[in-house]
């Protein structure tokens, strides 16, 4: 789900090894080498990290925005702040959780434990919801309260 491409390119500009970014995010270099070539969906921690290691926007890094400028006020990912905003952008959309599942074909109780315990919310869900919703991850996340974000 991340952009491979422009995390390899920003590794490279920062002069840093695959061996580097895998033990800053403390992964084994098998598995971040399979996020570069987008074979691997990373932890929205580990997104957050390279986020802030090359001060660009989560956007961005999921290939949401071309823009590669961070706005981001804050450095960490506010879980409150997302359960708070998949409840909320979900229900000023007059979306219901059993309408949110056929959407993006997971279960009811699926979408519940994402609203409930957003730390275990995948990537992948929250880039399409962002999607779909067409606000900015940084935004859903608590990174920045400038939820338009995805020019």
């Amino acid at each position: 789900m991340q952009n491979g491409l422009l995390i390899a390119t920003l590794r490279t500009k920062k002069n840093l090894t695959q061996e580097d970014i895998a033990t800053y995010l403390k992964v084994s270099l098998p598995a971040y080498k399979l996020y570069e070539v987008n074979l691997r969906a990373m932890k929205l921690e580990k997104l957050n990290m390279l986020s802030n290691l090359f001060n660009i926007s989560l956007n961005s890094l999921l290939d949401i925005s071309k823009s590669i400028y961070n706005y981001n006020e804050n450095q960490n990912i506010d879980y409150k702040y997302l359960g708070f905003s998949l409840i909320f952008i979900r229900k000023r959309n007059k979306i219901s959780q059993k309408d949110i599942s056929k959407i993006f074909n997971i279960s009811i109780p699926t979408i519940s434990k994402y609203e409930k315990k957003p730390e275990t919310v995948p990537i992948t869900y929250l880039y399409q919801f962002a999607k779909t919703f067409n606000v900015s991850v940084d935004y859903i996340c608590g990174k920045t309260m400038n939820k338009n974000l995805l020019k």
